[in-house]
């Protein structure tokens, strides 16, 4: 039974990979988490997981569903935005907000659990997986990790490079929850278990985990969610499928909640479908 699994480990990893707005799944799956007396010695987070992941390291698990209220609530467009960062989007903004009122900067880099962030190097493409911790300004990471054209134009520089969203180049890195100590790695994920694998990276759309040390929670379906949903209305029932979901997963539930589904095949599905033809 995968409760067993989760039991006997001593380490375990979350890994909060990306999404959008459907990464808010994953705060209700933190929720049943927490529920059961689960808690994890370290957290990576990938694009939008970020975030998750960071409220976790921080100790605010607590504030999690505050804070994306308080994200969904703030107007995202500003046409003076034009003059200054060249785009009517004002994402990085809202952002800052909520990290500063929910998460802080000095909250994170106090944590004593480890927690890692996976970027992707605009230079060559590469994944590169950082702690923020040491960072004096760990918001910068987190963002870069969510940098996306067109609601994003300018990519945050670290360390003199500039980075974008991790997604681009590894949106599954377990092994370095594994690297890091963990016996075990949680990972949630946002697309629907039948819709194929897992997305990793443009290449390795239909990823097969094969590891048994990690256990995955999804959505059985594809989410009838859009990919930037901030109505509050649309979103607290995802969050509530993930609480539900992870207790089907690791309790061996079962809740007809779960087969909430979108209507048609999701656009992966027709790249799935293409790629199996022709290779």
């Amino acid at each position: 039974m995968v409760r067993d699994r989760v039991n006997s480990a001593k380490k375990i990893g979350l890994l909060f990979s990306g999404g959008s707005s459907r990464c808010v799944f994953q705060v209700g799956v933190v929720e049943t988490l927490l529920d059961l007396g689960i808690t994890p010695f370290a957290t990576l987070g990938v694009s939008a997981g970020a975030w998750n992941a960071a409220a976790i390291a921080a100790g605010k698990a607590n504030r999690l569903r505050a804070y994306w209220r308080f994200f969904c609530r703030m107007p995202y467009v500003d046409m003076t935005n034009l003059l200054r960062e060249h785009s009517p989007f004002i994402w990085p903004r809202l952002h800052r907000r909520a990290f500063d009122r929910y998460i802080g900067a000095d909250a994170l880099r106090s944590s004593s659990m480890p927690i890692f962030i996976a970027l992707t190097r605009l230079r060559d493409r590469r994944s590169v997986i950082v702690d923020p911790r040491p960072s004096s300004d760990p918001f910068t990471i987190l963002l870069a990790s969510n940098f996306l054209k067109p609601f994003y134009t300018h990519a945050p520089l670290i360390d003199g490079e500039r980075h974008g969203d991790g997604g681009w180049s590894d949106a599954l890195p377990y092994e370095k929850l594994f690297d890091a100590g963990c016996d075990a790695v949680i990972v949630m994920a946002s697309k629907g278990e039948s819709e194929g694998g897992l997305y990793r990276n443009p290449i390795d759309i239909d990823h097969v985990i094969r590891d048994e040390r990690v256990i995955v929670i999804r959505p059985r379906h594809r989410m009838p969610l859009g990919f930037v949903e901030r109505r509050w209305e649309k979103l607290a029932p995802i969050a509530q499928l993930g609480r539900l979901r992870a207790r089907e997963v690791l309790l061996g539930e079962r809740h007809s909640e779960c087969d909430l589904a979108a209507r048609g095949p999701a656009p992966t599905a027709y790249v799935s479908a293409i790629r199996k033809r022709i290779f």
